[in-house]
């Protein structure tokens, strides 16, 4: 599917020159806008490395994006969540799968960027998923108010339903995590399994896709869980327009099925935690907006 920058400029070399040699009439000038690579041809895309092999997990999305606007995308490299906030916020980035918290800091970074579309993680569902409350088996406690003097396991520092959600639920429970006994897993699988593992701590919070398997096994106990605001697919606004018509026109109310349509094949990620886009605006994230003012004092991401 995807296609070579240097077989695509030969093919507008040559379509130029004949259009010389033919006496047509000059083309129409470029539409404005503008791409991060700076190559009109290629988007650069970027997903939030939330988990191992994300970028491989992501890499049907990229392809639907080729099939939609004909360009060539590519992989932005990102070790974590900020690298890819900053790369949205300085425009090294066309496209980018992120989470509800990393939109808002993109925003308050300085980004200008829009939503295409949120997350619908079960089949017939609304855009959304859940931050999981979890403990080991052998704590022996049984609330979140119960997670008070204890070690808990976040995700990262900038993880919707790693950190935001659960410091606020954590806060409505009356409980204030000290920096001594804030540990983080860095990513969503690896954090449940920390939790799991029991050693550094015996409670944390993980998203539904990784703590739900290990409760089902019984390797984890769910104590409580809570709403979280679907993760999008966001744009550059400085996209030429006719791009982000043709992203939003495909994407935004997609199913599974659109994206065979367009002759992409499912991995298995994507069968089993994605079922589309759903149709948002920017005022979708006014919760995460709420929820940041409410732990700013405790964190330094929610610190604009």
């Amino acid at each position: 599917m995807r296609t070579s920058l240097k077989m695509i400029g030969v093919g507008a070399t040559a379509a130029l020159a004949a259009a010389a040699l033919a006496g047509c009439t000059a083309p129409a000038p470029a539409e404005d806008g503008t791409y991060a690579s700076g190559d009109p041809n290629v988007l650069v895309f970027a997903t939030l490395p939330d988990h191992e092999g994300a970028d491989q997990d992501a890499q049907p999305i990229a392809e639907w994006i080729e099939a939609i606007t004909g360009k060539e995308v590519e992989f932005f490299e990102a070790t974590d969540y900020t690298a890819v906030v900053q790369g949205l916020a300085s425009d090294q980035i066309d496209i980018a799968q992120i989470s509800s918290f990393t939109y808002y800091q993109t925003q308050a970074a300085g980004g200008e960027i829009e939503p295409i579309g949120a997350q619908i993680t079960a089949e017939g569902a609304e855009p959304g998923y859940f931050s999981v409350a979890i403990a080991n088996p052998a704590w022996e406690g049984s609330t979140l108010a119960d997670f008070a003097d204890e070690p808990v396991c976040f995700v990262n520092p900038t993880s919707t339903s790693g950190r935001a959600i659960p410091v606020a639920s954590l806060m409505n429970a009356g409980v204030t995590v000290s920096e001594e006994n804030t540990l983080y897993g860095e990513e969503h699988d690896l954090n449940a399994a920390k939790v799991a593992e029991g050693v550094d701590c015996q409670v944390g919070f993980a998203q539904d896709i990784d703590a739900d398997p290990l409760i089902e096994s019984g390797a984890l106990v769910e104590v409580e869980r809570f709403q979280v605001p679907a993760a999008p697919i966001v744009m550059q606004a400085a996209l030429p327009q006719s791009v982000k018509d043709a992203l939003l026109g495909a994407m935004a109310s997609s199913t599974q099925q659109d994206l065979l349509d367009a002759g992409v094949e499912l991995n298995d990620f994507l069968t089993e935690s994605w079922f589309g886009f759903g149709a948002v605006d920017d005022a979708y994230f006014d919760a995460i907006r709420a929820v940041c003012e409410q732990i700013a004092d405790q964190v330094e991401a929610c610190q604009a």
